[in-house]
């Protein structure tokens, strides 16, 4: 009863709350050139929450800021004594919010009419949009879906919806791919390409297309397209660069980083203790229902799961693990591991030619994080193929989270190459 009240008061409050606007805000793009430097912005990272760091702070490297007409001053104050620089990369963050809006219902309703599909791909959803049209689906193609509702729901009282995708081979005991996005909830491409993939691959399945046969044939698939649906829908409803789940702290703080909520190396590098920040990794491991869900779905196929896809946004990246260490260091499955993520990559850029790149986070990043999806289901289950995506757009494109709608099916089409590949190299 107590969840049900909370989740009431959630709704009303949703219902009330104006969505936050961007007028007078400024996006930064300023240059590190050493420890101090890095220390000094995450320390007002800490002191300024309001900050919102797009991209952390690495040593020789640019970092992103968001920054409110308020501490714009303090801001400039802060960095100028210190000879630190940086660019105003955009005065106008609203219209980049606006330009990734999505469309109106009946605009959206003749899109997908005209596509001939179950939702208009080329636009972003909430997540009952979503979940409505995974339904579609199923009705559709009921002999290779499979729908069921994760063991926990969500601090406002949500069920975390889990797509599972068969071939019509009769074995029982297929190797299991675990596909989890949308667990950063203004990373609005990565529920978008995995909803388009899911309706994809079941059309080529049953048009007879020889790789989405391999696909659905040899594996089972299993998709949490949106694994953090509070964080999603507020970031539709109140805050479009809303980062965490919806976790209620304090009156000053809520919300967790889920991608640092895993069992791995727990509350070391890249998170904060302090509430208030977007990389707060919570009270303990696996704290978090979401989190939780992730854990026990993966445990339940402990025997099975050869793969886990952690698929995020943005910088065009495809990371292998380890992710949470302050230097290059590799599991035993190294190697092998490589070796299909590189012939990964290469789908990713031969489709549409966008450019990414192949590494591990410390490599391409400077930077580290401990508690990472892919990196507990690897140290879970040591040998399988466990990677992040981080997709459209590139690093330092100030667009960042809000990718426009006019993208999205161009992305998910060279993320389905990558899938595609990925089956076809896996040697389980």
């Amino acid at each position: 009863m107590a969840r049900v009240i909370f989740a009431l008061f959630a709704f009303l409050a949703l219902t009330w709350a104006e969505p936050l606007r961007f007028d007078g805000y400024q996006l930064f793009s300023v240059l590190t050139k050493g420890y101090e430097d890095t220390r000094f912005l995450y320390d007002l990272s800490e002191n300024y929450p309001d900050l919102d760091f797009w991209r952390y702070p690495r040593t020789n490297q640019n970092a992103t800021i968001l920054v409110p007409p308020g501490l714009l001053e303090i801001f400039k104050a802060g960095l100028e004594p210190r000879g630190i620089s940086y660019q105003v990369v955009s005065t106008d963050v609203q219209k980049i919010v606006d330009a990734g809006a999505p469309l109106a219902p009946e605009e959206e309703a003749n899109r997908k009419r005209q596509a001939g599909t179950f939702i208009d791909h080329a636009s972003y959803h909430t997540y009952n949009r979503i979940i409505e049209a995974i339904n579609q689906i199923k009705t559709a193609y009921p002999d290779n879906v499979q729908l069921s509702n994760l063991n926990y729901v969500t601090h406002e009282g949500r069920v975390v919806t889990l797509v599972k995708l068969s071939g019509s081979t009769s074995a029982t005991k297929k190797p299991a791919i675990v596909v989890e996005s949308g667990i950063h909830a203004r990373e609005w491409i990565t529920p978008a390409v995995n909803l388009w993939v899911i309706e994809k691959v079941l059309a080529d399945y049953k048009a007879g297309n020889a790789e989405a046969r391999a696909m659905l044939d040899k594996y089972d698939w299993y998709f949490v397209p949106v694994a953090n649906p509070d964080g999603y829908d507020y970031t539709h409803s109140t805050n479009r660069m809303w980062r965490k789940n919806r976790r209620y702290i304090s009156t000053r703080c809520s919300g967790v980083d889920l991608n640092r909520n895993f069992d791995v190396v727990w509350g070391t590098t890249g998170i904060s203790r302090t509430c208030t920040s977007d990389i707060y990794c919570g009270e303990a491991p696996f704290s978090e229902p979401e989190t939780a869900n992730m854990r026990d779905l993966f445990n339940s196929l402990i025997d099975t799961a050869v793969a886990y896809l952690s698929v995020h946004s943005f910088s065009q990246f495809l990371l292998v693990p380890w992710g949470y260490t302050e230097y290059v260091s590799r599991p035993a499955n190294a190697v092998e591991l490589d070796r299909v993520t590189t012939r990964m990559l290469q789908s990713l850029i031969s489709t549409h030619g966008t450019q990414y790149f192949h590494g591990t986070a410390w490599e391409l990043l400077n930077y580290a994080a401990s508690g990472a999806a892919e990196d507990w289901a690897l140290s879970r289950k040591p040998g399988i193929y466990a990677m992040c995506y981080e997709l459209r757009p590139r690093y330092d494109d100030p667009r960042a989270f809000i990718l426009p709608p006019s993208e999205i099916i161009g992305t998910a089409q060279e993320y389905y190459a990558s899938l595609k590949i990925m089956a076809a190299e896996m040697r389980v």
